[in-house]
């Protein structure tokens, strides 16, 4: 597909023309695609050269053409001004443009007199517009990439009528985050009220009200206050991160079963995940239940039987079942050498769906919380408990049965996430 951006000084008269040559072939052929940009006149000579410094570019007229290879795994490509794209056209579509010097400068005119009417109105819009804040840490990890579409849908953030959207990536390539926010505003999402790129750390989560943390790790700095503040960064990033491979962990235990019942991962619910995501856990069945299950007891599509009384085999659901789960993740990530995005992406949904209300209240989900006065463990570790989300607040379940077995199996998971913490902080210490 080829994909231009067009830039231009709004009362241009070179930029109307080539813009409307370009509405011209975006009509005309299927995979020509335009995204343009029109600048103020009292903005375009700052715009420009601030564009031109960060690609290296040559280029000192209205209007600037580049064709964006994101898509390819590039930076945009240069292609010049209204002279060149007209001759690009010519050579590769066949079409050119015969509008006349007086059409040119009416055009112009009317471009510069509804730009302004625009900025007015989004400004009178904005004032009277409360939109919900969100802010995607790590946006150029391939999993926002993935969370984008969804996440803008009233099913995920049933209570907002708008949604400003922050891409945050500390000192990440500008390009690349300019590329995606176009893609985002091209899906035109009708909640979508704004989106905005941030590559400096002091502008992060200004009005926040959702914070998504996709950080695999956070870049090397100098300055000691600096390092204070990556630590605190880093210390949310990876509970987060831990939180979202929880839910993974689960989609994971219930597909697991799914095969083996030969049922759709959807139809196998309540899988509970105890213990440290990151080393030791336990998938705990006792609540979980399977829909349309082809055996002997057959009911209407709400009918659903325990899985524990359909699965007989209890050496299969205590090590092989346990040990699929555990090599799942990691057989992904070495077969895509990259770590399990779409899952990522999935798990972080399912929680916000549920914590916005759009959720059986019944339904259980495993999530990491602070053990504070949960079966005499320590306070200030963060293991996977199974809660229920009502109202947009969540509760640890209370009623499963937690034997002596699996006591000594959470005990030992935070013993062992204990010592771990020691460990890192000491060496964060050392290096400091």
């Amino acid at each position: 597909m080829a994909k231009f951006v067009m830039a231009g000084k709004t009362d241009c008269p070179y930029y109307a023309k080539a813009e409307l040559l370009a509405d011209k072939l975006q009509r005309s052929l299927p995979n020509f695609r335009i995204h343009k940009i029109s600048i103020l006149p009292d903005d375009w000579k700052n715009w420009l050269e601030d564009t031109c410094i960060r690609n290296g570019w040559k280029h000192d007229e209205s209007p600037l053409v580049w064709r964006e290879l994101v898509h390819q795994g590039g930076k945009g490509v240069f292609l010049g001004g209204f002279e060149d794209f007209l001759e690009h056209c010519q050579m590769y579509y066949n079409i050119t443009s015969d509008m006349s010097e007086e059409m040119m400068q009416s055009i112009a005119k009317e471009n510069l007199v509804t730009k302004v009417n625009l900025i007015m109105e989004e400004q009178h819009r904005a004032s009277l517009i409360q939109p919900l804040h969100i802010w995607i840490s790590s946006a150029l990890n391939p999993t926002c990439n993935m969370l984008i579409p969804s996440l803008l849908s009233a099913e995920v953030v049933s209570q907002a009528s708008a949604i400003s959207l922050h891409l945050l990536h500390v000192e990440g390539n500008q390009e690349e985050l300019q590329s995606l926010k176009m893609e985002t505003e091209d899906l035109a999402l009708p909640q979508l009220h704004q989106v905005t790129i941030h590559t400096d750390l002091k502008e992060a989560f200004q009005k926040a009200e959702i914070i998504l943390l996709l950080d695999d790790h956070l870049c090397e700095v100098t300055d000691s206050k600096d390092v204070q503040e990556q630590k605190k960064m880093k210390a949310i990033a990876d509970r987060y991160t831990e939180y979202g491979h929880l839910i993974e962990l689960e989609n994971e235990a219930r597909a697991a079963i799914a095969s083996k019942l030969k049922v759709r991962t959807s139809e196998v619910t309540d899988v509970i995940v105890w213990g440290d995501v990151g080393d030791r856990f336990y998938i705990d069945l006792q609540r979980a239940n399977v829909f349309n299950y082809n055996g002997p007891i057959k009911g209407p599509p709400f009918f659903s039987q325990p899985v524990l009384e359909i699965v007989y085999d209890r050496e299969w659901l205590e090590s092989d079942f346990q040990d699929i789960v555990r090599c799942q993740q990691a057989a992904v990530v070495s077969k895509t050498h990259h770590g399990t995005h779409m899952s990522t992406a999935n798990g972080i949904l399912t929680l916000l769906k549920a914590w916005n209300k759009t959720s059986v209240p019944s339904q259980v989900f495993s999530v990491g919380v602070l053990c504070t006065g949960h079966y005499d463990l320590p306070d200030d570790v963060v293991l996977s408990f199974p809660v229920t989300f009502t109202d947009g607040r969540w509760s640890v379940v209370s009623d499963v049965t937690v034997g002596d077995d699996l006591k000594q199996r959470l005990q030992l998971s935070a013993s062992e996430l204990r010592k771990k913490m020691l460990i890192l902080e000491s060496t964060s210490e050392g290096k400091t």
